[in-house]
């Protein structure tokens, strides 16, 4: 019987925390809320990341059948960060009485023994849930999804980042002007996690070449030492992707390195990681100009070369081609499908 004593509620689980040291899962958690806001009228209750064993078995009593769960987005579904996988099925498990939306997330299980493990306890866990909507951040993540989680409703989205499109646009203001003189100033944002398949050495060696070719290039990433405070979340990402703009061009293996150079309209060279986390998602980005894959330091020369011809930036308008879509498939989901019709 469904409790219908209250309008229906948000719960967004899984958020971070302030000091969570992530740039691109920071800038996820400030873009979901303004997304809610933008088309959802239900309050949102935020249950984070680091309080889900304390707060479950309350949530558990207290969440009403018609309360709405969604997960946060990001790229740790499956076996790389598994203690967040396991936080996920929990959540999944003790919630069945509830619509839950899984918002975009990489999916991605290891073909190890323990990888192949997880997988059979995922598909489990998420088919025995009566009414479970999962977003596929790239293609080959949903096609994985749709595969191994049958009886789950499965569509694919870029990365919730993109929607704050429109937030850079009214508070960063940009200088898309082109340097006529070519690149000076180069970016390499590459990964420091298990993640990345760049050695320091390799980075170096990247660095230091292109020195050779007469640019500039500083070595950085995108997990920071800084703090995030909710009210301040927005204004603390903005800093840094004011940092990234201050570049002529970036060079990366972090989807969100590809991501905050979109948004600040700075041409991007795209490397690859372990998974297909950042390659399959490229194919999100055939509408910009401004995007180039490498997977040697020649492709890097040559994408580089390419990009400085460009004399114009064109991108999608991010929220009218997906975000206002992925709202109305949510609404459709909860009005039309499994519980609580």
């Amino acid at each position: 019987m469904v409790n219908r004593t209250s309008e229906p509620r948000i719960f967004y689980l899984m958020g971070l925390g302030n000091k969570f040291p992530n740039l691109g899962d920071q800038a996820q958690a400030a873009a979901i809320p303004l997304w809610f806001k933008k088309h959802f009228s239900m309050p949102v209750i935020e249950v984070k990341n680091y309080e889900i064993y304390q707060c479950l078995p309350l949530l558990k009593k207290h969440i009403k059948d018609n309360d709405i769960v969604f997960l946060h987005s990001g790229g740790n579904f499956g076996d790389d960060w598994y203690q967040t996988q396991l936080d996920r099925e929990l959540i999944i498990t003790g919630l069945s009485n509830n619509k839950i939306v899984q918002l975009p997330q990489t999916i991605f299980y290891s073909q190890t023994e323990s990888g192949q493990s997880a997988l059979k306890m995922s598909q489990q866990v998420i088919q025995a849930h009566p009414a479970l909507l999962l977003f596929g951040r790239d293609f080959q993540s949903t096609a994985l999804a749709r595969q191994v989680f049958e009886t789950t409703k499965i569509h694919s989205k870029p990365d919730m980042v993109l929607s704050l499109q429109d937030f850079v646009k009214d508070n960063l203001p940009l200088d898309n002007s082109f340097n006529r003189g070519g690149f000076k100033k180069i970016l390499l944002i590459l990964r420091n996690d298990k993640e990345g398949i760049y050695n320091a050495e390799v980075k170096q060696e990247i660095s230091k070449s292109l020195t050779n070719l007469g640019y500039e290039a500083t070595i950085w990433d995108t997990d920071v030492h800084d703090v995030f405070p909710d009210k301040k979340k927005l204004s603390t990402i903005v800093k840094y992707l004011k940092f990234i703009a201050s570049f002529d061009a970036v060079v990366t293996d972090r989807y969100h390195g590809l991501i905050f150079s979109v948004l600040v309209k700075k041409p991007c060279v795209v490397m690859k990681t372990h998974n297909h986390k950042l390659t399959s998602a490229f194919d999100w980005f055939d509408g910009v100009n401004f995007t180039k894959r490498a997977d040697t330091f020649e492709d890097i020369k040559t994408a580089l070369t390419d990009l400085q011809k460009l004399t114009e930036y064109l991108a999608p308008n991010w929220n009218e081609k997906y975000f206002d879509l992925m709202a109305e498939e949510v609404k459709f989901f909860l009005k039309h499908e499994g519980l609580n019709k």
